[in-house]
């Protein structure tokens, strides 16, 4: 026997470390250092005396069948009990049979061993982790990452990973009992093999439970990951060599704790409010809460007439300066034939010229001044101005009312437009599975938004307690939006939680799928778009323009693609200045004059999707940009 133990730094390269600690019902059955030597002593002895038995055995077994040939009416009185047996004896092993004994004999011992470090008493070979271990570690395989996700959908947006470094993940068995019963000898035990790879089936069959870890490296540092026996967590603890006051990497510095936001070159993308944050949304939140019953009450009617009979709400929110985007949707719904889809569409209008050109098409409106009305009127110039984030709010209130009051609902931006009814996909679970809330996948996988990468411009929920109490909470986080000039970041950052606490089951819609494309298709799938814009993806319900960067992209990028179905005339107008004095009493006055039947198709970029060939003509939107044709 011999015992080898090796001991270095082994912390000392690393530039960032994360710790994930475990915890697991058994105990680690320790022997004392003291009775040890006694134990393995007799231990030893009695593995002789068996071996000596075994050999008798035999010993007496060859003469027994030797002298029943010959005759001989006694064959015990010729065996000599207790000899070891020799070529003197009359009698020899074969091979074969030596081995066999050995075998049992060196079971026997291991088995004996077993019972003095704690460690399995039935395996046979020796142990891939060890003893030190064994309270928390009792094997490890590797699996095919597609064919586990295939197997467990985790709801996190997932790459593929063949051919790829990302190809296996690996399984880590917290004891005995959740070994694969098939695999259990080669899972368990090293036997001078690396970790084996085995099915996924097989892989996940006995575990009772299963925490899944996801894990990168963004920034591309030196980064180590530490699994430590320990009172549960279901958070991982992050670490980076830098300042005291933690800042980019360096190093040369200690280990020392940092948010899952700080990248190495310093920059900290989950810094918490300011005062004036936490002050003007305690303003908000007074605001609110003050004449909740009285918005209750008249939303309540309001929505008892629009829900599909599923108890389902299509929600969206608008101002004056992106009602053009909201009366294109309208008109290319109509064009699709999807008017009967608009009837369960509710608006929260933030101004009197937003609710007259809703209703002007068919919309259902609500607007009330308490809260809504003190939103600017004006188009955010981009992506986290102050307009931009101020019309957050009233994305958040629209959603946790609807909700609130026990409706399923849809909420989607308003630079959205529809190939097919998109509720339909939510109902058929045998394609959408069993989740409280679907995302679609904004695409940009980055720390800001993980785990999940959701897309607050596009989601279903499903009415429950933990939806319910899912957006309460985003209510009374308003001040992470302000501070953060994102309503998504501030809602990706509580799913987590959510999930964790109360087992809200989340779902994005994966980036590599087709049913919901948006901004990252349209930048970066290029033969995805063009099979798109000839129609050619019948799997396709909507298409998100998101990923641009203000308005004026937004109606270029939609009448390059085709997919601008509102009339010239009717954009930046106010529904007075679209029809004539008396004509805003008939029925759907917008109708006619702003809906087009066929589509404008306008060339802008050569390097961007767009409907004809002919725009391969046009100048480039993008530095380097080559044509999309």
């Amino acid at each position: 026997l011999s015992f080898l133990t090796t001991q270095e730094n082994t912390i000392a390269p690393c530039e960032t470390m994360n710790i994930r600690p475990v915890r697991s019902g058994d105990q680690n059955k320790k022997a004392s250092s003291s009775s040890t030597g006694h134990i393995f002593t007799t231990l030893l002895l009695g593995c002789i005396f068996f071996y000596v038995g075994v050999m008798s055995g035999l010993e007496m077994r060859e003469h027994a069948n030797r002298n029943a040939l010959e005759g001989c009416p006694d064959s015990s009185d010729v065996v000599k009990v207790g000899s070891f047996m020799s070529e003197e004896d009359g009698v020899t092993l074969s091979e074969e049979d030596q081995m066999e004994v050995e075998q049992m004999v060196t079971k026997m011992l291991q088995k004996e061993l077993g019972k003095i470090d704690g460690s399995d008493a039935s395996r046979p070979e020796p142990m891939r982790f060890p003893p030190t271990m064994s309270s928390f570690i009792a094997g490890s395989a590797f699996v095919e990452k597609d064919e586990f996700t295939s197997l467990l959908d985790l709801g996190v947006p997932v790459d593929k990973g063949k051919g790829s470094g990302n190809a296996d993940v690996l399984i880590l068995y917290n004891r005995e009992g959740s070994l694969p019963s098939s695999h259990a000898s080669v899972v368990a035990s090293d036997g001078g093999q690396t970790t084996p790879s085995i099915p996924a089936k097989d892989a996940i069959e006995n575990c009772d439970s299963l925490n899944v870890v996801l894990t990168s490296n963004p920034g591309n540092t030196a980064q180590c990951m530490v699994i430590m026996k320990h009172y549960e967590s279901y958070q991982i603890a992050r670490y980076m060599r830098t300042g005291i006051e933690p800042s980019r990497l360096i190093p040369s510095e200690e280990l020392r704790l940092v948010s899952r936001g700080r990248a190495a070159n310093g920059k900290n993308s989950l810094h918490p409010p300011k005062t004036k944050d936490i002050l003007s949304n305690f303003e908000d939140l007074s605001n609110y809460i003050k004449h909740f019953d009285d918005v209750v009450a008249e939303l309540k009617p309001i929505l008892e007439r629009v829900a599909d009979e599923n108890g389902s709400v299509i929600v969206l929110t608008c101002n004056k300066g992106q009602s053009e985007l909201l009366m294109n949707f309208a008109c290319s719904a109509r064009a699709r034939g999807l008017e009967d889809v608009l009837k369960h569409v509710l608006v929260f209008a933030t101004d009197v010229e937003t609710k007259e050109l809703a209703e002007g098409l068919g919309l259902n409106t609500f607007y009330e001044e308490k809260n809504l009305g003190k939103m600017p009127t004006n188009e955010a110039r981009r992506y986290g101005d102050r307009v931009f984030t101020m019309m957050m709010f009233a994305k958040v209130i629209c959603v946790q009312l609807v909700n609130f009051m026990g409706y399923n609902l849809l909420f989607q931006d308003v630079d959205v437009i529809w190939y097919q009814n998109p509720l339909t996909y939510f109902y058929d679970t045998d394609k959408s599975g069993d989740f409280d809330i679907y995302f679609q996948d904004d695409g940009a996988h980055t720390v800001r938004y993980a785990p999940y990468s959701a897309n607050s411009g596009f989601y279903f929920v499903r009415y429950n307690d933990r939806t319910r109490y899912l957006f309460t909470t985003l209510l009374y986080g308003g001040d992470m939006i302000k501070a953060w000039d994102s309503h998504q970041q501030a809602l990706v950052a509580i799913l987590t939680d959510h999930a964790s606490y109360y087992g809200l089951k989340v779902k994005v819609l994966g980036r590599d799928d087709n049913e919901f494309p948006g901004g990252f298709h349209y930048h970066r799938r290029r033969a995805y778009m063009k099979r798109l814009v000839k129609g050619e993806e019948d799997d396709a319900y909507i298409f998100h323009m998101s990923w641009t960067h203000n308005k004026d992209n937004k109606l270029k990028f939609f009448k390059q693609m085709g997919e601008w179905y509102l009339n010239e005339k009717c954009v930046g107008k106010t529904l007075g200045e679209i029809v004539e004095d008396g004509a805003e009493a008939t029925e759907l006055p917008l109708v006619e004059p702003c809906c087009l039947m066929e589509p404008e198709i306008t060339c802008y970029y050569s390097d961007k999707p767009s409907k004809t060939i002919k725009c391969k003509e046009s100048p480039t939107i993008d530095k380097g940009g080559r044509s999309f044709w």
